[in-house]
């Protein structure tokens, strides 16, 4: 090989590599961008009016700023008061459906607006960072103005899911926690859902684009992680559903966490995943067979005789 043809294979070497380095830096800008981005999709209006309950709309001081919208839905001699956290592009009109039958059961009930979501503002969804930040403050607010010294206990779905288990790791008052789909980590789910729905390998698209996600919005993703925050939640009641069917979060995941929360963890498993309808209805009469689970386990852990404050 002569040295002119070593020269070329030397410029065409180094064409791939600025090229290469050029697409992997674009991929991960794309990366950062698509995890802060996610908004509420659906154009779903639905209050708590349009199924005859009364109920109250009231704002919370989030972290950055943000203003996070909720309501409050009262019960009747309410035995606890439930804090329902939606997942990602979802909404608290969304499950408002759904969560109803909380509310149906003697449960009150707050549903919010995850940051960047609905009616709620702040400029990235973080996938949990300061999500979680937020629901410590909404139920600060919540336990001040509205609980009356009734247990309080959470629930929530995929991102919902995991802010909740979070938070609770945080807020020793919650009572119990119902995660349904919940994922272990942003580092865990971003690169999984990159080689999953795009093949774009972890290292170094998904690992550069979450370090971008950090440096423009000021979350710290190594804290947005259930094991880190499971000795929080030890001693604690905690039910984990989930589903052999959903391809975003999949059931080794739940798995998981159940060991590493303990032996106060419980894990459910039937067709209540992402690909199974969100959550899966059954019988005539508008019940839902994923929180008639939630429900039977709210009621274990108050005890069965236990009664609010009114």
């Amino acid at each position: 090989m002569t040295m002119e043809e070593v020269m070329c294979w030397v410029k065409l070497a180094g064409k791939i590599g600025l090229w290469g380095g050029a697409l992997m830096l674009v991929g991960s800008v794309a990366c950062s961008y698509l995890i802060t981005s996610y908004t509420t999709y659906s154009s779903c209006e639905l209050t708590p009016a349009d199924l005859g309950l009364a109920y109250e709309r009231f704002m919370v001081e989030g972290a950055r700023g943000a203003r996070i919208s909720c309501w409050y839905l009262p019960a009747t001699n309410a035995r606890a008061l439930v804090i329902v956290t939606h997942g990602i592009a979802a909404s608290k009109s969304d499950v408002l459906p759904y969560v109803i039958q909380f509310n149906k059961a003697g449960y009150a009930l707050v549903l919010y607006d995850l940051r960047h979501h609905s009616e709620s503002t702040g400029a990235h969804c973080t996938l949990g960072y300061w999500e979680t930040e937020d629901l410590v403050r909404v139920t600060a607010h919540v336990r001040a103005e509205y609980a009356q010294d009734r247990p309080v206990l959470y629930w929530g779905f995929s991102l919902g899911g995991t802010v909740a288990l979070l938070a609770a790791a945080r807020v020793t008052e919650v009572r119990g926690i119902v995660a349904q789909s919940p994922f272990p980590s942003v580092r865990e789910v971003v690169r999984y859902y990159a080689w999953k729905f795009y093949h774009v390998p972890a290292f170094p698209v998904v690992t550069l684009g979450i370090k971008l996600m950090e440096w423009r919005t000021g979350a710290r993703a190594g804290e947005v992680d259930v094991g880190r925050s499971a000795a929080g939640l030890q001693g604690r009641p905690v039910l984990l559903i989930g589903s052999h069917n959903d391809r975003q979060v999949p059931l080794r995941w739940l798995e998981e966490m159940k060991e590493q929360l303990g032996e106060k963890a419980e894990l459910v498993v039937g067709p209540y995943g992402h690909d199974d309808g969100f959550i899966t209805s059954e019988g005539t009469g508008g019940e839902h067979a994923d929180i008639g689970h939630a429900l039977a386990f709210f009621d274990g852990v108050l005890g069965h005789g236990a009664e609010g404050n009114g």
